[in-house]
């Protein structure tokens, strides 16, 4: 038998009359608690970006005004090398904080990531953001590309990362750089 392909929908007195969970914000009004997918095209500056994010939100600084909810961040950087991520590091800021952790490998979905995860939260509770870079590297084997990302939001580009990566602070701090974003 054939199963009935219906709409579940709710009525607006029943909807109205239910008590409801407000969102809980990261970054207010713009980064809520869940999964959220940041796409673009290559090199527009995705990843600069997220280094940002969770250095700002693991300091508690505002993001672009916004307040922000102060935790731990955990910014899983699969792509790069430590290196790397230091030199970035530099370049948009002169103190991270001990509460923003990084790591440039970790398991795949399914075969210890999820696990790798649990752990870290269960030793940083305060833990408030978890930025995998990139989904592709999290995937490993046996997941079929036709499922990438189902949806995502299109948002204006900015400007791309400078393309030094000394010790030397840029005087074009990220922040002026995402400012009109």
């Amino acid at each position: 038998m054939k199963k009935e392909n219906r709409l579940l929908t709710i009525d607006g007195e029943t909807l109205m009359s239910q008590p409801l969970t407000p969102l809980n914000f990261v970054v207010d009004t713009l980064l809520s608690q869940g999964l959220h997918i940041l796409a673009g095209s290559p090199k527009v500056g995705k990843s600069w970006l997220a280094l940002w994010l969770a250095v700002t939100v693991a300091k508690g600084d505002p993001v672009w005004g916004m307040g922000v909810k102060q935790g731990a961040t955990l910014y899983l950087c699969l792509e790069d090398s430590t290196l790397r991520i230091q030199n970035r590091l530099f370049e948009i800021t002169e103190d991270a904080p001990a509460n923003v952790h990084f790591t440039t490998n970790s398991d795949t979905l399914g075969k210890g990531l999820e696990e790798q995860l649990c752990a870290f939260l269960a030793e940083h509770p305060d833990t408030v953001l978890v930025i995998i870079d990139t989904l592709q590297m999290i995937r490993g084997a046996g997941y079929d590309n036709t499922y990438a990302a189902s949806s995502w939001t299109s948002y204006p580009s900015f400007p791309p990362a400078p393309k030094t990566h000394s010790f030397r602070r840029s005087s074009f701090s990220v922040q002026n750089r995402f400012a009109g974003f």
